[in-house]
């Protein structure tokens, strides 16, 4: 396995199973691309969530979308239609997320699914946000505060009229700078509050997630401590036979040294007291 492929495998697999999965992987890995690979980051729930969209396939109208329109806004197009189709397909591509978190046992709570949001909107606006949401191994979500439609920024267009631009100044009063002023900071303090409620939410899911897995080593723990004791207590036990085993071999090795040299004892004398019956024998017939 190649690290391109072990990395795309990865960041396919629930936020949970990350570093399972990425332990197992690298042992599949030749040490300088295990290590490359250890050092990735588990994403985010709202990052997996995008990368799930990039393997189902449904990333691809809008790369395409961002490209028109990064092009129609250099060139002082009309951006109004494709603005339409912009919040046509975000609002889809949210929807398919939820479903495919849905399916993978892994919801989205409506937090989650605004920085998915999020992510693709930097996408469409964003050409290295596209190239990091179409890689597919996103490990945190995106976000974009740059020009025209994609920051709130006016398109370039053809200057103003002098008439026009009389009817815009004497729109401006003070009255009406403090209640825009006012507003930008109300919606700075919402965004602001809708980034912490996020980031609490998504530290919430990690601490949970981490919780499950410091059960799940503890419970593996306690089993191996149990099957640890199990191969003591065995242990034990042989150590506790080889001992007998021992002690009867020593016996043993006495009684047969003791056995050896009885019949090479008793084997000498039947020699001894053989040999002159044998020889009486031999000479009694020659005698006168």
């Amino acid at each position: 396995m190649e690290f391109s492929a072990a990395a795309d495998e990865l960041y396919g697999v629930l936020p949970a199973e990350f570093t399972a999965t990425r332990k197992r992987l690298a042992g599949e890995l030749p040490r300088e691309q295990a290590r490359r690979l250890t050092a990735l980051r588990r994403p985010t729930v709202p990052a997996w969530a995008v990368n799930r969209l990039v393997r189902d396939d449904a990333v691809g109208p809008l790369l395409d979308l961002g490209e028109r329109m990064r092009a129609a806004w250099s060139d002082g197009g009309d951006l109004a239609p494709l603005d339409r189709e912009r919040a046509s397909l975000v609002e889809d591509l949210v929807r398919r997320a939820r479903e495919l978190a849905d399916e993978a046992g892994r919801p989205l709570s409506d937090a989650f699914a605004d920085e998915v949001e999020e992510t693709l909107r930097a996408a469409i606006a964003d050409p290295s946000a596209a190239d990091a949401v179409r890689a597919g191994r996103l490990d945190h979500p995106l976000r974009h505060a740059g020009f025209g439609p994609f920051g709130g920024a006016p398109a370039p267009a053809r200057a103003a009229t002098p008439v026009r631009r009389k009817e815009k100044e004497k729109g401006t009063g003070k009255k009406e700078r403090e209640e825009r002023e006012r507003k930008e900071r109300e919606k700075a303090r919402e965004k602001e509050a809708k980034a912490a409620e996020r980031k609490a939410e998504e530290a919430e899911r990690s601490l949970a997630e981490w919780k499950t897995a410091l059960d799940e080593a503890r419970q593996q723990l306690a089993t191996a401590d149990e099957d640890l004791d199990h191969l003591r207590d065995r242990l034990r036990e042989a150590e506790a036979r080889r001992a007998d085993l021992n002690r009867k071999a020593e016996v043993a090795g006495r009684e047969h040294d003791r056995a050896a040299r009885a019949a090479k004892d008793a084997r000498r004398r039947a020699g001894q007291l053989t040999e002159p019956a044998v020889t009486r024998a031999v000479r009694t017939p020659t005698d006168p």
